[in-house]
């Protein structure tokens, strides 16, 4: 069961991949510049929710997204329960499997 009542229009919520753990804090720049360089190497992203309009993607699948679109300058992010969810547009997905 989703933590929210309805996600509107095309959108679709994206799981961040699970980074390991360090014992070394970071700043944020340092956590973003890491971010950024995982970015390049997300192939398979599992999709979390998926908007009332959406047609071609539902939750669960694994998708592979535009890499500009993944840019930290532009990609929304938002924290549900603790973790960090990408907000796409389904234009954005590339391959679903």
């Amino acid at each position: 069961m989703q933590p929210f009542k309805l996600l509107r229009g095309r959108t679709i919520l994206l799981d961040v991949p699970k980074r390991k753990e360090s014992s070394i804090q970071l700043s944020a720049k340092d956590e973003d510049a890491i971010m950024a360089e995982s970015i390049k190497l997300w192939s398979k992203l599992n999709v979390y929710a998926i908007g009332d309009k959406v047609e071609d993607v539902k939750v669960g699948d694994k998708v592979y997204v535009r890499t500009n679109a993944l840019n930290l300058e532009v990609v929304e992010r938002i924290d549900i329960d603790g973790e960090t969810k990408l907000v796409l547009n389904e234009g954005d997905v590339v391959i679903v499997w």
